[in-house]
């Protein structure tokens, strides 16, 4: 069995296709060592990381109503666009998060997993130091200082906390809170460090949709295993990505997506990363279009599949070593 390091960008959900990649890679016989991602992947990744096998995981996504997730309080149960106006004015989100939050800490105790100290991971070859040495990175915005969380590993230093006493739902969570649409996360931190008792998590897809490069040595040693990505979007050109902006509405539309993924289009560009990218066709699809039927769940899985597959027809670990890996 061949061990990989992987990375999943954040989709909504468009997040079956997220599932089919790693099933994919799976079933060639591939094992997950560590994961990192944000918002949908980082959804994926947590329940990946925590021990459930991506068949599994792709049964409990196609089995998962979606729509549950746009949770309401009871008092608007029969108003729900109030419920929703209430909660974007008031609350900073128009659903509560709350039945995301549930449905997570409920998979993940299942395997085991409730703190973060339940995902610490076990390397005697490698050489990882201890707030590094875990089986998942989750990215969050911290809206409250303007920063970019990596989470368990900035826990003690950017919020003074204990890294193993923290729960993996709420920062996978915070990491999920897409602006507007679900509420924030309240994040524990100590005043002296964070300057108050707690900050604001929101959608890490903010700061970083793709840290790609998130395992990627610094030091002067080889990496002893390659990183995979998964994106949940076809290869594009930068002609291909040109936008009129003619309107208003198309300004607006190319700031929002100037602004989350300008960050990481530096690493995209990159032939070195491109070439150990899944790219996942999700076109036909919205981020923000929780009523997928079985049908739109299965184009989507299909599609992450294929997309695998189709990257390791031609993938060769060594040579990509001798090309990129200038270590």
């Amino acid at each position: 069995m061949a061990t990989t390091d992987l990375v999943l960008e954040g989709g909504g959900a468009k997040l079956p296709g997220l599932v089919g990649a790693v099933d994919a890679l799976a079933e060639v016989g591939y094992a997950f060592h560590r994961i990192a991602g944000a918002s949908a992947g980082a959804i994926v990744g947590a329940l990946t990381a925590a021990g459930i096998a991506p068949a599994e995981l792709r049964q409990t996504v196609l089995e998962k109503d979606f729509s549950d997730f746009e949770d309401l309080s009871p008092a608007f149960r029969l108003v729900p666009w109030l419920g929703r106006v209430q909660g974007l004015l008031f609350h900073k989100g128009m659903y509560l998060g709350d039945a995301l939050h549930d449905f997570l800490a409920e998979a993940l105790a299942k395997q085991g997993v409730r703190t973060w100290g339940d995902l610490r991971l076990h390397d005697p070859e490698g050489d990882l130091p201890p707030e590094r040495s875990f089986r998942l990175v989750v990215i969050v915005s911290d809206v409250s200082r303007g920063r970019m969380l990596r989470l368990p590993w900035d826990y003690e230093e950017a919020l003074g906390v204990d890294a193993d006493s923290q729960s993996v739902a709420e920062a996978v969570c915070a990491s999920a809170a897409s602006p507007f649409f679900f509420r924030p996360r309240s994040l524990a931190a100590r005043a002296s460090v964070a300057g108050g008792s707690s900050v604001l998590g929101a959608d890490g897809g903010l700061l970083s949709n793709f840290p790609v490069d998130v395992f990627d040595r610094k030091d002067a040693r080889p990496a002893r295993w390659p990183t995979f990505g998964v994106m949940l979007s076809a290869r594009r050109t930068a002609a291909t990505e040109w936008r009129p902006n003619a309107t208003t509405f198309q300004f607006a539309r190319s700031l929002v997506s100037t602004m989350l993924n300008a960050h990481d289009r530096r690493h995209i560009d990159e032939p070195s990363v491109t070439e150990r990218t899944i790219f996942v066709d999700t076109a036909d699809h919205s981020s923000t279009d929780f009523a997928l039927t079985t049908a739109d769940k299965l184009d989507l899985i299909d599609s992450g599949t294929e997309a695998a597959l189709n990257l390791l027809e031609t993938w060769d670990w060594q040579e990509w070593k001798d090309r990129f890996d200038r270590q």
